[in-house]
């Protein structure tokens, strides 16, 4: 009867001891990546791409007459990919979604810039768009949105779910190595990543987005005031979440921050939302604050299923 902990009490150990080994090595990947990322800036990329092809293709996917074939290459975890989601599905603009693995990113060989979102027009010789600000906001002058772009309020709002509201997200999903271990579970759904991609990932990647949520983004967060050493984490989400609610304020007669339809302050916070759905901490958003009608109506708005 003895033998059955003691086997289970070593493969507990060697399981700590395998993440630990993979958080560590997986962290200095994570350092090497954010030099990597900072070799080459959105602003730079875009500005080498065919202006005049951009500019074209832009005016054609906000007409829906577009003829080029429209990639978005995203990770479904990401916030910021969320964003871009969200602003193309609720505008009908048609597009393939790409997934991307996350460790090693050969999806994007083709592409100098390795940060997501990315958008590509016309395939492999294509021109491409990064950044999610920069998406959505040339894609939103392309439609005509630019009164949105100026309006301070709608614009406090993207600026609160892009630099707070991300942050707590990221707090909450990987607050300990199980809740990031779950927070990886969705590349299981995809047949076009290896399985030794997918495990090395869950391995390596959930530690170190453990590492990051409680050594960068808790200290962040203190230090802009939005959270206190003493907080509990969840409390404060929720807090966050019901703030969006009550300060718009959405009720049945005005049902998105838009009024009658979102505007890009919804898409936002519901895209940043998004990248949680599936998750525990997105199924106890949904019974624990106010945010569930609305995020039904956004659901509704931009054709997805309620789950």
């Amino acid at each position: 009867m003895a033998a059955a902990p003691r086997r289970l009490g070593r493969l507990a150990m060697g399981s700590l001891a395998t993440a630990a080994v993979g958080g560590a090595g997986g962290y200095v990947m994570y350092k090497q990546r954010l030099k990597d990322n900072k070799a080459v800036t959105a602003e730079d990329f875009n500005a080498a791409q065919d202006q005049a092809t951009i500019s074209n293709a832009l005016r054609a996917a906000a007409r829906r007459e577009s003829t080029l074939r429209l990639e978005m290459y995203r990770y479904t975890t990401c916030p910021y990919c969320g964003k871009v989601k969200a602003f193309l599905d609720y505008f009908r603009i048609p597009h393939e979604a790409v997934e991307v693995e996350p460790m090693f990113k050969s999806q994007l060989k083709a592409s100098e810039y390795k940060k997501l979102p990315q958008l590509r027009f016309g395939g492999d010789d294509g021109v491409w768009l990064v950044d999610s600000d920069c998406i959505v906001d040339a894609m939103s002058r392309a439609m005509g949105l630019e009164s949105q772009l100026s309006d301070p309020e709608i614009q406090r709002w993207r600026t609160w779910a892009r630099e707070s509201l991300v942050r707590h997200v990221t707090l909450n999903i990987n607050r300990s190595l199980a809740s990031a271990w779950q927070g990886y579970s969705y590349i299981d759904a995809f047949d076009t990543i290896p399985l030794v991609n997918k495990l090395f990932l869950k391995v390596v990647g959930a530690p170190v987005m453990y590492m990051v949520a409680t050594k960068k983004t808790f200290p962040t967060l203190v230090k802009s005031g939005d959270l206190k050493e003493s907080d509990d984490w969840r409390s404060v989400f929720h807090a966050q979440v019901n703030r969006f609610v009550d300060e718009v304020p959405l009720s049945k007669r005005r049902p998105f921050h838009g009024g009658q339809k979102p505007d890009l302050a919804d898409l936002d916070v519901y895209g940043v939302l998004q990248s949680i759905r599936g998750h525990e901490v997105y199924r106890d958003m949904l019974e624990n604050t106010k945010i569930s009608d609305w995020m039904g109506r956004m659901d509704a708005a931009t054709g997805r299923t309620s789950e």
